[in-house]
């Protein structure tokens, strides 16, 4: 079982994740986006930088 999946991605309502934004410059820059899932939420991240080579989710607050 994942448990990144079961618990970060199940809830229909959103949360606030952190989300790490790496450009092909080799630049990271730290996010905190409201979404109702990780693929969202890095998503969302990658939409506010040129050049995004990839993002990670580092944490996921839920309110």
């Amino acid at each position: 079982m994942n448990i990144f999946n079961s618990s970060l991605n199940s809830d229909s309502s959103n949360k606030y994740f952190s989300v790490e934004v790496i450009t092909f410059d080799g630049d990271s820059y730290m996010e905190e986006v409201e979404a109702s899932n990780a693929d969202e939420a890095q998503e969302i991240a990658a939409s506010m930088h040129e050049d995004v080579d990839y993002t990670m989710v580092q944490g996921c607050f839920a309110y």
